[in-house]
């Protein structure tokens, strides 16, 4: 079976389960005011992540004299908008601050362990593709930077979360048995 068809089912299987998440969530979504307080400083964390990822962009694009073709700035563009993303959800969970009181974290890790698992092989995929070599459509060569960028991004993003809760929980863990 192609690849991409499985990838399709896989992120569809994911939405819908993500989608069953937040339904069941906003009834249950409670933030005390230092929670409150540590998710607007991760919100403004990320935005001036974003907004110094993009100048720097804009002034690459400005000072090297050739505007940077469409598929290289949607590339650059999906690492910006997961560096943010990332920065907001890191800051959040050392903060305590991305789960609502009484919310369980094992699913969260299992979605950014299962992401981050079908990212890590989409990644591969791409490289051993390019590795190949071979005959490619003309515009392989064109979306190979947008592809492996966003690949590698979402890989990072998703194995660094889980990685994060994990260490986070595994520490408080401790800590209560102590």
């Amino acid at each position: 079976m192609n690849e991409s068809i499985i990838l399709l089912l896989f992120y569809a299987l994911i939405v819908i389960v993500l989608a069953f998440l937040i339904k069941r969530r906003h009834k249950t979504e409670h933030y005390d005011e230092l929670q409150l307080k540590n998710r607007a400083e991760a919100y403004k964390r990320a935005f001036f992540t974003i907004i110094v990822l993009l100048c720097g962009i804009i002034v690459y694009d400005t000072c090297s004299g050739n505007t940077l073709p469409p598929f290289v700035l949607s590339g650059l563009l999906i690492i910006v908008v997961m560096t943010g993303f990332l920065v907001f959800a890191v800051y959040s969970i050392w903060h305590d601050a991305f789960f609502y009181l009484g919310q369980s974290w094992k699913a969260y890790f299992g979605v950014c362990i299962g992401v981050g698992l079908v990212q890590l092989i989409e990644l591969i995929s791409v490289i051993s593709r390019i590795l190949k070599g071979g005959e490619h459509e003309d515009n392989f060569w064109n979306l190979v930077l947008s592809k492996v960028s966003a690949s590698a991004m979402m890989t990072i993003t998703f194995i660094t979360l889980a990685v994060v809760i994990g260490i986070k929980q595994y520490r408080e863990n401790k800590i209560c048995e102590d």
